[in-house]
């Protein structure tokens, strides 16, 4: 394997010198052509700190490209960014090979949102990829450091929320009504394959483990800007389909714009069901969900909804806000 990531590095250096080798990657660049300094510098050092665990090689490389990462060059961000995808997808499936990560299974008839506004005319998913490590550890802290976790992301996009916990040893799904990031491989779609999936999350859908078939029960189900895209008549499909993959004592967490999001334009209107935090309160309530406050998570915590994302708002700005949720019967219990 080192063989094959020794030329693969040297590939991509002649690439990256090379103008005709530029415009073969040039389509794939421009996907990526928003990566900022702080991420490319970010990317460098995830990389230096994986070959040195690794192998000399890749140390070295990483020193060679390390100016013009440091500098913004998109293209070396890009040659950084393939390469650990291909690092983390070897150890993603070397941990399935291994047994230590198991694989779940989604049985549904609908495969995708087809008549979703974010299918027909893609946008946060083909731009988001959430991460915020930050949110993570809040996390763990409110399972009191579980072992593994188990959590089912809704409306995931690229996947980078559900990559993280696997990284952390966790169990993690992401379901997507768009086929965007699986058609185009963005994000984590060619990294973690099998704990992403299109379907309609509105409609009835089952996840299961594919040694046992037996049904998953998530510690907590999330959902990141996902709500105000749906309309108002599918919300209780939505929420039955939450409650049933729900552990018994599990935990729902759900970052909720407030405000109308369409193009002046086209007149396309990507926010459907745009309602106050009380009226989503109430409506939770009639589903069995109620708003529990007795969590680690501050104002800034979040994976959404807190300026962590592109073009994400923050507290502050009052253009959403963001919420736990319990059974009823568990909070009177």
């Amino acid at each position: 394997m080192l063989n094959t990531i020794a030329r693969g590095l040297k590939n991509l250096v002649r690439l990256a010198g090379d103008p005709l080798g530029r415009k073969q990657v040039t389509r794939q660049a421009h996907l990526t052509r928003v990566a900022t300094h702080d991420r490319a510098v970010w990317l460098q050092q995830v990389l230096t700190e994986h070959a040195e665990a690794t192998h000399k090689l890749v140390v070295e490389q990483a020193e060679r490209t390390r100016t013009a990462v440091a500098g913004g060059d998109e293209w070396k961000v890009l040659e950084l960014e393939t390469l650990l995808r291909f690092l983390r997808k070897k150890e993603y499936l070397n941990a399935i090979r291994a047994g230590e990560l198991a694989v779940p299974e989604l049985h549904t008839q609908h495969p995708i949102a087809a008549d979703s506004i974010d299918t027909i005319h893609p946008r946060g998913a083909k731009q988001d990829n959430s991460i915020c490590l930050r949110f993570n550890q809040h996390l763990y802290q409110l399972f009191n450091h579980s072992p593994q976790l188990k959590l089912l992301d809704l409306g995931c996009a690229g996947g980078g929320l559900v990559r993280t916990l696997i990284d952390d040893g966790h169990f993690a799904v992401g379901l997507e009504g768009s086929d965007y990031p699986k058609v185009n491989q963005f994000g984590e779609w060619g990294t973690i394959p099998r704990h992403l999936f299109t379907c309609d999350i509105t409609r009835p859908y089952t996840l299961t483990e594919q040694s046992s078939q037996q049904l998953i029960r998530f510690d907590c189900v999330t959902a990141w800007e996902v709500m105000e895209h749906i309309p108002e008549d599918r919300i209780a499909a939505l929420m039955a389909n939450v409650d049933r993959h729900l552990a018994p004592d599990g935990w729902v967490l759900f970052s909720i714009a407030t405000f109308l999001d369409h193009s002046p334009t086209t007149g396309v209107a990507w926010h459907r069901t745009v309602k106050p935090q009380a009226w989503w309160e109430e409506t939770f309530a009639t589903f069995g969900f109620v708003s529990c406050v007795d969590h680690p998570f501050g104002p800034h915590d979040w994976l959404r909804g807190s300026g962590n994302g592109r073009y994400d708002w923050r507290p502050e700005d009052g253009m959403g806000f963001h919420i736990a949720l319990r059974r009823a019967t568990e909070v009177r219990a």
